[in-house]
């Protein structure tokens, strides 16, 4: 008779979760969801340097972010700014301004970048609403939730073990030394994530 512990049901319902939300999403947005963020992040990278040169060089433009700066530091910092008139423009003087205009681009590339992604996303899914392609969509979808489901185990490996192996009689260790599934995919699903044998 098989007996599962508390790490056990969680490993279960990390699989299910993960293979239900890959079938809602199917696997082309599953995968391109990932590749979003990867893409997003290297034209991230690539371009907020534009904006920035961009704001920085529009005194207009620089002046509107100075302004909201200071006027948001007067209300967080109004009390000491009253016993230093020197504190806010201190502040600015070092650079806050710039640092806020550097998030401001970061976040603004990142944004349309991802809405743009959307775009592409959709029409992708579009093509893939076909009878016989949307079947294949779905059951890929499962497969992709199912090796990250996998995937979010092999981290909890990583996470739980080392401590485990370090306090083996702690609340964490018993529950893994006992953990059914812990004991039986040790063997075969960490082996397909890396070529060590983690337990």
């Amino acid at each position: 008779m098989i007996f599962m512990n508390w790490i056990d049901i969680i490993m279960i319902i990390i699989l299910i979760f993960s293979m239900i939300s890959g079938f809602k999403l199917g696997f082309i947005v599953s995968i391109f969801s990932i590749l979003k963020i990867i893409i997003s992040v290297i034209i991230t990278k690539q371009y907020y340097p534009l904006i920035y040169e961009y704001i920085i060089n529009k005194p207009k433009i620089y002046n509107i972010f100075n302004t909201i700066v200071e006027f948001i530091l007067n209300i967080l910092f109004y009390t000491k700014n009253k016993q230093d008139s020197g504190f806010i423009p201190d502040l600015i003087s070092k650079g806050l301004v710039k640092i806020i205009i550097t998030f401001f681009a970061i976040g603004l590339v990142f944004w349309v970048s991802n809405k743009l992604l959307n775009l592409i996303m959709k029409l992708f899914s579009n093509i893939f609403k076909v009878p016989v392609l949307k079947q294949l969509n779905k059951v890929g979808g499962i497969l992709f939730g199912l090796v990250k489901g996998l995937f979010i185990i092999y981290l909890l490996n990583l996470i739980l073990y080392p401590v485990a192996f370090i306090f083996p009689k702690s609340f964490i260790g018993k529950a893994i030394s006992d953990s059914f599934v812990f004991n039986y995919l040790k063997e075969q699903i960490f082996i397909i994530f890396s070529n060590k044998v983690y337990i």
